[in-house]
């Protein structure tokens, strides 16, 4: 007879049981549906988080970055994935006058890295470059190419050099003025071009230049033939 009365006593709560470890698995479904989401770090990048909690919990930036793993977050938290590793930013620069008023295009390319991503998203955003970087870039690129010819950009190298390390230093001199999180690894302007209504120029007039050449070619062998 005790053992029924134990039975009976234990029948509702092992069914109370089964029932709350139901509820308690449907619950954690519903939250992993509707309200949590997993985010995870590939190599050479970091996960900046911006907590936005549902009910509880620090809302904001964090003060560290995710560098490894998988992460859960409520699904109105945001994330930034920065890419630590180096990388380049290709920019086009058109009509900068060279010393002796000629027209020159460059394709140049800036090498950088992030090296704090927390205070590259919170304090810069993603449109650091356009927003910090890219007008003063193009104002010091002018700058340094109306010191040289044309020739000096085209066809000497030493100083195409000289040109790529005075920009660098003085994009150098801005990231730091402006606490950017940016270390600026290498800058090259590429090979100089003439303008291509410059470059047309230049072709009609060594082509004018070649039929004079011709013209007066074939005057001297007219010549010759009469003195035979």
């Amino acid at each position: 007879m005790a053992n029924a009365g134990n039975v009976s006593i234990l029948r509702p709560l092992l069914i109370i049981g089964v029932i709350l470890a139901g509820l308690g698995i449907v619950l954690t479904v519903i939250c992993w549906l509707f309200f949590l989401h997993t985010e995870v770090v590939e190599p050479g990048h970091e996960l900046v988080i911006n907590d936005k909690p549902y009910f509880v919990g620090h809302d904001g930036v964090r003060d560290e970055p995710v560098r490894e793993g998988r992460i859960m977050l409520w699904r109105t938290s945001s994330v930034d994935e920065v890419r630590m590793t180096p990388q380049s930013i290709p920019v086009r620069g058109d009509d900068f006058s060279s010393r002796d008023s000629i027209l020159l295009d460059f394709e140049t390319t800036i090498q950088w890295r992030v090296v704090d991503s927390v205070t590259l998203v919170k304090h810069f955003g993603s449109e650091w470059f356009k927003n910090n970087i890219h007008n003063q870039y193009l104002s010091i690129v002018r700058d340094a190419v109306k010191t040289r010819t044309m020739a000096e950009m085209m066809s000497d190298p030493n100083v195409a050099q000289q040109v790529d390390d005075q920009v660098t230093n003085k994009i150098r001199e801005l990231v730091k003025e402006q606490k950017l999180p940016i270390e600026i690894m290498n800058i090259s302007l590429g090979r100089a071009k003439p303008n291509p209504n410059v470059l047309a120029q230049m072709n009609e007039t060594a082509q004018q230049e070649q039929r004079k050449k011709s013209l007066f070619a074939a005057t001297d062998a007219e010549k010759q033939r009469e003195l035979e």
